[in-house]
């Protein structure tokens, strides 16, 4: 008899998945209904750490930002799974292991409200950003304290690369110093925030979260320049272990990363399909490919421990 499968997942993914739950039932009419739960990351993660400890059932898979999968497997939380499309998928888009697998791509960027600050005022560099003209006007998830996740850290640890050790130390020395921004736990709140005019820029904006407010008329923009790229990742599935003898749950992982699967993942506001080929049901606002690099790589999980150090010794929440 088919098992149940239990689904844990990042908030923002809740708009959009009653049809994907709905289509794999039509697809497997003997499943049960799959059972969905969604809360932030490090509550996710908190979670199932906890039911694993005191032996309770728990998720069989989760869809998270990619920052929690990476900490996530570096735990030993998931078992490998021989994906069935997975050579449709470039190499970057799986673990070596078949740990994990992008379900879809977001991406991390910096947003502005245009009925208070005109495209053409916008800053060009990280520089800018640490004039006194920004005073009062900045916003960001909190970099060190935030009870809800932290890939606003990683956003910012990414932009790290971009830019000479020096412009970077003076770029965090004014946040923590003049241009002290307003920071939020959750990024739903910082952007509620710039869409009141508590601020005017606001540095550290989720896709998940970005396009919830676009696509409903809120006056919110991406932006980046070349001193201020946006950061491509991942939102990742991965089977726990505890689930390594659930066929239902690898059947729903299967479909997960089918055609019908991602054409459905792209009607979830704020992701686009990983699946090469397959779009989003709207503007998605950024072009990638295979090409480009994804992020947290080795390189941003290896530098992230100084960056946070940084951060803390400034005094940066």
């Amino acid at each position: 008899m088919p098992e149940r499968v239990i689904i844990y997942a990042s908030l923002g993914l809740r708009s959009g998945t009653s049809d994907l739950l709905w289509a794999f039932r039509k697809k497997n009419t003997l499943e049960e209904f799959p059972v969905y739960l969604d809360d932030h990351p490090f509550q996710v993660h908190d979670r199932i750490r906890e039911e694993m400890k005191h032996g309770m059932r728990t998720a069989d898979l989760v869809l998270v930002p990619h920052y929690v999968a990476l900490q996530m497997n570096s735990e030993g939380l998931f078992t490998p799974h021989d994906a069935k499309d997975i050579g449709a998928y470039p190499q970057k888009f799986y673990d070596k292991k078949l740990n994990w697998f992008a379900a879809g791509v977001t991406f991390m960027t910096m947003a502005h409200n245009p009925k208070r600050l005109a495209a053409k005022d916008l800053p060009e560099s990280l520089d800018e950003i640490a004039s006194p003209r920004w005073k009062g006007r900045l916003g960001m998830q909190s970099l060190t304290s935030s009870k809800f996740g932290n890939i606003g850290a990683h956003y910012m640890n990414f932009l790290r690369r971009n830019v000479s050790g020096k412009k970077w130390t003076g770029f965090l020395e004014s946040l923590a110093g003049q241009n002290k921004p307003s920071t939020f736990d959750c990024i739903d709140h910082l952007l509620q925030g710039l869409i009141d005019g508590n601020h005017d820029l606001s540095l550290t904006v989720y896709s998940l979260a970005y396009f919830r407010e676009r696509t409903v008329g809120s006056p919110v923009k991406s932006f980046e320049t070349a001193g201020i790229p946006r950061m491509l990742t991942f939102t990742t599935a991965g089977l726990l272990r505890t689930a390594k003898d659930n066929k239902s749950a690898r059947k729903f992982l299967d479909f997960l990363l089918s055609e019908d699967g991602q054409r459905l993942i792209g009607k979830i506001t704020g992701i686009s399909p990983s699946m090469p080929g397959q779009k989003a049901g709207y503007q998605f606002e950024v072009e990638y490919s295979s090409k480009n690099v994804f992020h947290p790589d080795a390189e941003d999980l290896a530098s992230l421990p100084e960056t946070l150090e940084t951060f803390t010794k400034l005094g940066l929440p």
